[in-house]
């Protein structure tokens, strides 16, 4: 086993978590679907927590060889990642249905913490992806140009004007064109050797 390979197990049993996670409490709240008010910011928000594990989870393979990604710091910086996907898939849905599940009520209680740690999650990826990687390699596999720049801290800003901000249209339109941006940017993208 390579030292990646050894490392790549922890972060496999938490992002298995945040996964498990947001499953188990969609199917709750498929099964109880009658007592739900179902409010798409909340499904949205919850489809960008998956993208978001699958872009990391698809990312990480792509410093495989790079030496630093073998280091403790850069290790425990992935890990912190990590950490903060795992609390927003643990946020993304509500735990229990109960009598009634009100799905709009649930996003407005929860919003602030929610794109909060989306927005220190996203902090940690800049800081990592740009400091500790980007000098190295950029989306295309050159050096950082300015659409990295813009494709770490584009998500960033709009998780920090989520945090603050109480336009419910752009609940909806913000979250979708990350995801969006996402599937745009990474489709064509292959894991390889």
């Amino acid at each position: 086993m390579q030292p990646f390979e050894y490392s790549l197990v922890l972060t496999s049993f938490l992002v298995s978590l945040a996964l498990a996670d947001i499953v188990m409490c969609f199917h709750r709240l498929l099964r109880n679907a009658r007592r739900v008010t179902w409010d798409g910011r909340v499904l949205i928000a919850a489809a960008l927590v998956i993208v978001e594990i699958v872009r990391l989870w698809f990312a990480t393979w792509t410093v495989r060889d790079v030496a630093q990604a073998e280091t403790f710091s850069v290790y425990l910086g992935i890990f912190v990642e990590i950490l903060l996907l795992v609390l927003l898939a643990a946020s993304a849905l509500p735990e229990e249905v109960g009598e009634k599940c009100d799905l709009a009520a649930f996003y407005d209680g929860n919003r602030r913490y929610f794109w909060g740690v989306f927005a220190l999650y996203q902090l940690s990826y800049f800081l990592m992806g740009f400091f500790v990687f980007g000098v190295r390699q950029g989306v295309s596999g050159g050096t950082v140009d300015a659409f990295d720049i813009f494709r770490l801290l584009a998500p960033l800003a709009i998780y920090v004007f989520l945090t603050f901000a109480r336009v419910k249209l752009l609940d909806y339109v913000l979250p979708l064109a990350i995801i969006v941006f996402y599937l745009v940017c990474y489709w064509n993208q292959a894991l390889v050797a």
